[in-house]
């Protein structure tokens, strides 16, 4: 064997920054939309 072989780096961890901002955003704005329906119906009177 000679010495010229050189193993790898180990893999960083992959952490999917990307994927967990764009879920945080449609989280946000699910809420923010049931938010502003839920303060129409409020100022309408309606009650369930």
């Amino acid at each position: 064997m000679s010495d010229s072989h050189v193993d790898p780096a180990p893999e960083e961890e992959f952490v999917p920054r990307g994927t967990i901002a764009v879920v945080a955003l449609f989280v946000a704005t699910l809420v923010l939309l049931w938010l502003s329906i839920y303060l129409i119906l409020i100022a309408r009177g309606v009650t369930i």
